[in-house]
This record gives C-alpha cells, structure tokens and sequence, in this order.
C-alpha cells in the first residue's frame, strides 16, 4: 500500500478526507498528501500526487475499485469513506466518468482493430461501429466491400483447386 493508516487515519483513528488533500485542508496543508489536480503538484516544496491520476490509471483495469483502494490505502473502508466525502465526492463522479470513458475508448480501439484485420467477426465489428456512429457510412461500406471481395477471392481459388484436382492438374 502507498499510504498506509499512519497517514489515511487520524490519530483517534478516524479516516481523514479533507485533510489528505492540499486543496482542502485550509487550515494545515502539512499533512496533506493529494492533490485534487489532474497532474502531481509541488507546492512549497512538497509533492502532492495526483488521485485523479492514480484513479485514471488504475481503475479502468479494475471496475470494482478494489484494487485501488487496496494498492492506495490498504483499505476498501478508508477508500469508501474519502470517496462519500462531501467535498471530495463531486471529484470522485468526474474521475469515474472519465475512467469510463477511457475503457469505452479502448473497446471501441479493440472493435477497430478487428474490423481492419478482417477477420471472422470483422463485419460484425464494423457494422457495430457504423450502427454507434463510430465510423462514417462510406468507410464501412468500404470495408465491406473490401471483406466480399477477400471472401470471393478466397472461394474463387478455392473452387479453382478444387477443379484443377478433379482434373488431375498439380497445384503449387
């Protein structure tokens, strides 16, 4: 873990919010250890790491937060507790959306690269790409005729060794 209890727990033992975050802990930033910026930040001095950063980076790998949570704070209810802060929530909404927006891009990358390899699935990937508004109609169509035309071909020669072998003729 990054940040064990020493640092996400207060003394008494209660999880801290505010606190962990330069941008919140008004009155002492000295303990603070995040940033709620999209990038690390130093400020006198001090580094301040980024959690949207870190939750970007990580969570699109792991949808149920729980690695994340383990790997930062060794702790799912610590995690639980600064992400239902109320100053810290709003931030937490935006950093989820983009983590999924970011798995949603690599997706649609994955249909792309099956649809250019042309494939069994290859149509289906482009047709959900075209049906989504992913790809324009004349790059699909293109495609697709692309795809029948390897299709025709590949049958063609096919049936052309197919005919040569009936005939007795040697195929290279």
């Amino acid at each position: 873990m990054l940040y064990g209890f020493d640092v996400t727990k207060n003394k008494t033992g209660v999880v801290r919010t505010q606190s962990l975050f330069l941008e919140l802990s008004y009155l002492d930033p000295s303990s603070a250890v995040f940033t709620l910026k999209d990038e690390d930040h130093v400020f006198k001095g001090k580094s301040y790491t980024s959690l949207s950063k870190m939750f970007t980076a990580m969570v699109p790998s792991d949808p149920t937060e729980y690695d994340f949570a383990e790997t930062l704070f060794g702790s799912w209810a610590v995690w639980e507790t600064v992400r239902k802060s109320p100053l810290i929530h709003p931030h937490y909404v935006r950093w989820k959306r983009e983590a999924e927006v970011k798995v949603k891009s690599e997706a649609i990358r994955s249909i792309v690269d099956e649809m250019k390899t042309g494939g069994k699935s290859s149509f289906s990937a482009a047709k959900l790409l075209l049906d989504r508004g992913w790809i324009e109609k004349s790059t699909a169509t293109a495609l697709a005729k692309e795809i029948e035309d390897k299709e025709m071909n590949t049958e063609a020669v096919k049936l052309l060794g197919e005919d040569a072998e009936r005939l007795g003729l040697k195929v290279n």
